[in-house]
């Protein structure tokens, strides 16, 4: 293998291997440029989501996506993918309504491979969470939604930061590390009546560390079904910290360890998780994959987010047709408050047209809370009650074509 094959692993982030890129000619065999297309197009109908609690439709796109990557000089890589995010999603009386994260830098990601099996990046990444909560979008998932509502990092925007890490192998490719140092909180001043944060602006470091049993695994980004007949097992662990920067994403309602007001001290936000996956092809074109994962997040005491998360799912696929239950659930620790509480069930059936990467799904799912009388959104809205307060059953049917 060439030293340039680990950052290729960058285009999984987008396609899946049975897709292909459009190859742009350079004029010059030491730099190579692809560019990718990637679009989701999803109906959801909500029962009880509109304000006479009947079936409301809602027509929008996902994803819209244009990525450029490739490779110079045989060392070094790159990739920046634009999106336009649930452009049309109600809300709006149009048709056509501002997409919630209109025309944005989804991910920039520059490589350096000096020795093979050893990359050094820097950019806006992922940030090292789990096997199951980073799964690619497109070619990863058999399910429509990885459970992204139980990502509860500091300050993440698509579970992405700003920063550098180092990715790579070992011990013959057995195991596999991410490892880095990520914006995260920058230092924010006292100003009434808020705390200082991450005083001195010391950056949030993570990592992830996988063991593969069987097989192994490349990409930037992880699939939940490879569909080429080869095996694979692996277990991993996660971990993030930042020093006095548990914060919900915002300068404020942080969380205090002591004091009031501007003279306060805020907690450290810290995370681990620990996860494990098999892919195992079966005779006669068939295939099932699993997938379970707990994860901890800490923000200090008495706060909705220090709490326990778990996620899973079942995959099985005869030839071109899939189909699989996933479940995710989230719990502040017991006597804090419970608005973060949160819990999803799912199950759908997958038409795969070309691999992962062009396919039809539908689903149909139960998220608590939801938010009956609202047809703004399904996605897990703060209640007090936690998991006793409302759910919304929702049928997603979703077509996706990457190419």
């Amino acid at each position: 293998m060439n030293r340039i094959g680990l950052p290729l692993g960058l285009a999984a982030l987008l396609v899946s291997f049975s897709a292909s890129a459009v190859r742009v000619p350079t004029g010059t065999d030491d730099i190579n440029l692809n560019v990718n297309a990637f679009l989701q197009a999803r109906y959801e109908g909500t029962f009880e989501g509109s304000v006479e609690r009947s079936f409301n439709s809602d027509f929008f796109l996902r994803r819209a996506r244009i990525q450029v990557s490739g490779t110079a000089y045989k060392t070094l890589s790159f990739l920046i993918q634009t999106d336009n995010s649930q452009l049309g999603k109600r809300g709006t009386p149009t048709s056509v309504g501002t997409a919630t994260n209109p025309g944005f830098v989804q991910d920039l990601v520059i490589g350096w491979t000096p020795i093979e099996d050893f990359t050094v990046e820097m950019g806006l990444l992922l940030t090292p969470t789990s096997r199951i909560l980073g799964y690619s979008a497109s070619g990863g998932q058999v399910q429509i939604e990885a459970p992204i509502d139980i990502i509860f990092q500091n300050l993440d925007r698509g579970f992405r930061q700003n920063g550098v890490e180092v990715r790579g192998f070992l011990l013959a490719r057995r195991i596999h590390y991410r490892a880095g140092v990520f914006e995260g909180f920058g230092s924010q001043a006292a100003a009434a009546p808020n705390p200082p944060i991450n005083p001195g602006g010391k950056p949030m470091i993570g990592a992830h560390v996988r063991l593969n049993l069987i097989g192994e695994e490349t990409g930037y980004a992880f699939n939940a079904m490879y569909l080429d007949g080869k095996p694979r097992a692996s277990i991993g662990a996660s971990v993030q910290y930042q020093p006095r920067a548990a914060c919900p994403a915002a300068v404020t309602g942080c969380s205090i360890a002591s004091g009031t007001g501007v003279t306060a001290t805020i907690n450290d936000y810290k995370f681990f998780g620990g996860d494990g996956f098999v892919d195992l092809p079966l005779p006669g074109d068939m295939e099932f994959s699993a997938d379970g994962g707990i994860f901890r997040w800490d923000y200090g005491d008495n706060f909705p987010r220090t709490g326990t998360g778990y996620a899973g799912s079942l995959n099985f696929r005869v030839g071109v047709i899939g189909a699989y239950v996933s479940a995710y659930k989230f719990g502040s620790d017991s006597g804090f408050p419970h608005t973060s509480d949160r819990r999803k069930i799912a199950g759908g059936l997958a038409w795969f047209i070309k691999g992962q990467a062009d396919k039809i799904t539908i689903e149909v799912n139960n998220i608590t809370p939801g938010a009956p009388g609202s047809p703004a959104t399904i996605a897990p809205v703060a209640d007090a009650n936690g998991l006793k307060g409302p759910s919304l059953t929702a049928i997603w049917l979703q077509g996706q074509a990457g190419f």
